[in-house]
């Protein structure tokens, strides 16, 4: 069972007469009478049974006890004030909630977030990756981008971007095996396979690999392991473009090869139609592409 209370209107006349130093200051204050604040605080001190303040003439001193009293009063009364601002205090920011794949969020958003912050400071952004697409419904979130095919059940889906694929590999990977002429010097190396891009693969190597590969299930994963050693990945271009510029990977091949996946935006049928909030996101995702250019590809005779 929870210790008595003090009074409360008597604990906060107290602070404040403490902070400001007279009952006629703190009576200002708090929209109140010097009278009713001293009638506070007497009543304050009669519930704990000592006095708290030495009334002088034209203002009050702590006691011994006030001052040891105050700094507990103080925290716990900033701590309901932030608690209540926190929970019930008017939105004075907008929230976005963008829902995406990891590897979008860490290799295409992430390097260029703070494009978006600049232009957009009265915006907070909460980027949630699809790991934890069971715990938001569809009408939580104000943008969801998927890459796919394009056909989810009972959502609308609308084209974000169109990807190529393009062939990376480790920093020590022509060291170790020789230069990249063509996908088929690719086919007995080692090589790092994201699941879902296997088509692309398939194209690439028609009589499929030979070469050990590591199988993952996203770009980001791909990429670090590819930076980490010598082998090769297929990964979406868009994905690729930080790591290369970085010197972390090279691009293979001089193409980029189509891929069946796109990005696509998707909202409820009901309601397709974006935010005011989303469009803005949305057209600064349009305006991305333009600067942040395509990776150039590299010369035809060499890695």
């Amino acid at each position: 069972m929870r210790d008595p209370l003090p009074p409360l209107p008597g604990v906060q006349a107290f602070e404040a007469a403490a902070r400001l130093g007279s009952f006629a200051a703190a009576a200002g204050e708090l929209h109140l009478s010097p009278a009713a604040v001293s009638q506070r605080v007497r009543s304050l001190e009669t519930h704990l049974g000592v006095p708290l303040f030495e009334r002088l003439a034209r203002s009050v001193e702590l006691t011994e006890l006030g001052r040891a009293y105050l700094p507990s009063v103080r925290e716990s009364l900033d701590d309901l004030a932030v608690a209540t601002g926190g929970l019930f205090a008017p939105a004075r920011r907008e929230q976005l909630t963008v829902r995406t794949q990891v590897s979008y969020a860490t290799t295409w958003l992430a390097p260029h977030l703070h494009l978006f912050r600049a232009e957009h400071p009265e915006i907070d952004l909460r980027l949630v990756s699809a790991v934890w697409s069971e715990a938001l419904t569809l009408g939580e979130v104000h943008v969801d981008v998927h890459q796919g095919r394009g056909a989810w059940p009972g959502v609308h889906a609308r084209l974000l971007h169109h990807d190529d694929a393009v062939v990376v590999h480790g920093p020590g990977h022509v060291e170790r095996y020789g230069p990249v002429r063509d996908a088929a010097d690719l086919a007995a190396r080692p090589r790092v396979q994201v699941l879902g891009f296997d088509d692309v693969w398939q194209r690439l190597l028609p009589t499929g690999p030979a070469g050990p590969a590591i199988t993952v299930d996203t770009t980001v994963v791909a990429l670090e392991l590819v930076a980490a050693g010598d082998a090769s990945a297929v990964v979406p271009e868009r994905f690729a473009r930080s790591a290369v510029r970085a010197g972390r990977v090279d691009l293979a091949l001089a193409e980029a090869f189509p891929m069946r996946q796109a990005h696509y935006l998707l909202r409820p049928v009901d309601d397709p139609r974006p935010s005011a909030q989303a469009r803005v996101f949305l057209d600064w995702l349009a305006d991305l592409d333009d600067h942040v250019p395509a990776l150039p590809m590299p010369a035809e005779d060499g890695g």
